[in-house]
């Protein structure tokens, strides 16, 4: 069972890497004023065929070789409707895939958003080939981080020395609390509220 978002989003773009992106795009947004928590994860990878695109949400349909199941995409639509929210899956060949997870923000059964720096830093580690732009938007402010700028100014040092990926699972831990002012999730101040 994936108890966090950040799981969600890292199953996905894992699944982008394996078949073939080389950009990944992840977006969160947090709308504490209409009470929305959005993510978007989108790819320039190969897409998907329309009869592939018609099973995914079967946990019994897997184009990998050697698993008899596919429970990603399932359990994100599962976490999803427990919170009366919205999953909408585009992709087509040649144009990549997007996946746009929508759920109510104050919501008991959301689950919680989880540790994006430690997501972003394990996609980074174990795919030196893939660029990835994270953003985070919380009330209208935006956070961007965009690998192909940090390439430029390490100027040839590898995005996965140690250090580099320390710097950033520390930089994007800092961006977030200061844009989320403090960094509560949406639960916890929930949850403060209420108590």
């Amino acid at each position: 069972m994936m108890e966090e978002l950040a799981h969600h989003i890292l199953d996905i773009a894992r699944n982008s890497v394996e078949a073939g992106a080389t950009r990944l795009e992840i977006t969160v947004e947090e709308d504490t004023q209409s009470g929305v928590l959005r993510f978007v994860v989108g790819d320039n990878g190969p897409g998907m065929p329309e009869h592939v695109r018609r099973r995914m949400l079967d946990p019994f349909f897997t184009t990998k070789s050697g698993k008899k199941v596919g429970l990603g995409l399932p359990l994100l639509q599962m976490a999803v409707q427990r919170c009366g929210g919205h999953l909408e899956v585009s992709s087509a060949p040649g144009q990549g895939t997007t996946v746009v997870a929508t759920f109510p923000y104050y919501c008991w059964d959301r689950p919680p958003l989880g540790d994006i720096p430690r997501t972003v830093v394990g996609l980074l580690a174990g795919s030196d080939q893939v660029d990835l732009c994270y953003r985070h938007v919380y009330n209208g402010q935006v956070f961007e981080l965009d690998t192909v700028e940090i390439r430029l100014r390490l100027r040839g040092i590898p995005l996965q020395t140690p250090e580099v990926l320390l710097w950033l699972r520390q930089h994007l831990a800092e961006s977030i609390n200061n844009l989320c002012g403090g960094g509560e999730d949406g639960q916890d101040r929930l949850a403060r509220r209420a108590g």
